[in-house]
């Protein structure tokens, strides 16, 4: 099954209902194939065509949006521009390239760099790095991927070693807090919350998650959270790779460096370890 990172824009009673119509309609567009037409748009929307063609004319006239020859629309490439400024300005992310490039370089994995979300609610895809592998990651993981933290990803049969390491480096007390919502989740699953209480113990006491292959077929790999200066995991650097025919001896030796170059990536962002 392939999962889908659903984009969404959370509804937090907006004080401007215009300005949260036009970014609820970029959203939407963003999710249509191709180009898309004024009464679509305002049946998706429940809107009426005259309030979504004068949003789309405001998005026009700011580059946010485009006409084609048909008089559809689409989003213009504006919306990129500023995401990629905003993608150059992450501390945090940019802090994790040099060693995301050493590590991918020393396993020869692909190496995946996810940050939190500012309410750490969810993980966010910033880069893949590395080597190509016979799994179409590109498509499952697209950059910019919004997946959840504390909970199972859609067509996932487990949680992923990223959002295992990510809990990991919690304090405990957030993750107990949590207890009754992960198990009212799982109830219906075959996964335990005794099983992701053993996997969040191997991670914290080796220091990197591994992935037990849940939706990854023939796919192994490892993750480990690095922390900003006040000791709070900001993301998580994590590798990929075709499953050999002895798993357990890469597995062990990827996890180790995965977790020396988290370690660095910490150290960058001002982290020490007073331990």
């Amino acid at each position: 099954m392939t999962p889908k990172a659903d984009v969404v824009i959370k509804k937090q009673a907006p004080t401007d209902k215009a300005f949260a119509k036009g970014l609820t309609l970029l959203q939407r567009m963003t999710e249509c194939d191709g180009s898309v037409g004024v009464s679509d748009l305002a049946a998706s929307l429940d809107l009426t065509k005259s309030n979504v063609h004068r949003l789309l004319q405001t998005l026009m006239a700011f580059g946010f949006v485009e006409k084609d020859a048909k008089s559809r629309y689409r989003p213009s490439l504006r919306y990129w521009e500023l995401g990629y400024e905003v993608w150059l300005k992450s501390r945090a992310g940019q802090a994790a390239l040099d060693d995301a490039d050493g590590l991918a370089a020393k396993t020869g994995c692909l190496v995946h760099v996810t940050l939190a979300d500012a309410a750490g609610e969810e993980l966010v895809l910033y880069e893949r790095i590395g080597v190509p592998i016979a799994h179409p990651m590109r498509r499952l993981w697209p950059t910019g991927a919004r997946v959840p933290v504390w909970r199972l990803i859609r067509g996932w049969s487990d949680f992923v070693a990223f959002q295992v390491a990510y809990i990991a480096a919690l304090p405990e007390a957030e993750l107990a807090a949590r207890e009754a919502e992960i198990r009212d989740h799982l109830a219906e699953t075959d996964v335990s919350y005794d099983s992701l209480l053993e996997r969040v113990g191997f991670a914290r006491e080796s220091g990197y998650a591994e992935n037990l292959g849940g939706g990854l077929d023939h796919i192994q790999g490892t993750a480990s959270a690095f922390l900003d200066e006040s000791g709070r995991p900001v993301g998580v650097l994590s590798t990929i790779f075709d499953r050999p025919g002895d798993p357990d001896e890469r597995l062990a030796g990827t996890g180790k460096l995965n977790r020396l170059y988290a370690h660095s990536i910490s150290h960058s962002l001002g982290y020490r370890d007073t331990n």
